[in-house]
């Protein structure tokens, strides 16, 4: 049996920004590969302390989005041996037009979260997000299918998944776009693989 927990990443600046302006923060300079805010980092936090699946992770995989990375690097901090891997194909919906959801280039990366291995990056620089067009539901959806299938083949029975709302509603149920059900900040939530 195969125990897969996915959770969204802590509070961060961008979440702030829309809940002064809406959407229009997505797509400000300064929300670029938002960071946590102070409040996201202390959900991390006790998530890492209070979780008692913790200890029962083999491995991670985390979305290479700053949000993402600081809140997995917080969950784990005290679980030093879990390997924690991350793959693009995490990354939120939509990618493109969003600067939020843009990644820095891996080499950056590297140089701040040393302990993530970016091996499985696809490329040096962000090629999946694009300045032009917005990614379409059905791209989500294959790249959904692909990780499911990537999830099933894995030797692990224990794996955590830190990335986003949109990317999760969907992954978990089929939900995308549903503001009425907004996933929790820092809540693991299980994935049926079957």
């Amino acid at each position: 049996m195969k125990y897969i927990y996915c959770m969204r990443h802590g509070l961060a600046y961008h979440n702030v920004k829309a809940l002064e302006m809406g959407s229009q923060a997505y797509v400000l300079d300064e929300c670029f590969d938002a960071p946590l805010v102070d409040k996201g980092l202390q959900q991390a936090k006790d998530l890492g302390e209070q979780w008692e699946a913790l200890s029962l992770i083999q491995k991670v995989f985390v979305s290479p989005l700053t949000r993402t990375l600081e809140t997995c690097q917080e969950i784990f901090k005290m679980h030093p041996d879990v390997k924690i891997i991350a793959l693009d194909v995490i990354k939120e919906f939509p990618q493109g037009l969003q600067i939020c959801n843009k990644r820095r280039d891996k080499k950056d990366l590297q140089e701040k979260f040393s302990r993530i291995d970016f091996s499985q990056l696809e490329s040096e620089s962000d090629q999946i997000w694009r300045k032009e067009r917005m990614e379409h539901i059905e791209e989500l959806r294959e790249r959904i299918q692909d990780f499911k299938k990537f999830l099933k083949g894995l030797e692990e029975t224990d794996v955590a998944v830190v990335s986003h709302s949109a990317f999760l509603n969907e992954t978990l149920y089929g939900r995308i776009g549903d503001e009425a059900n907004q996933l929790k900040h820092c809540h693991p939530y299980p994935l049926d693989l079957n």
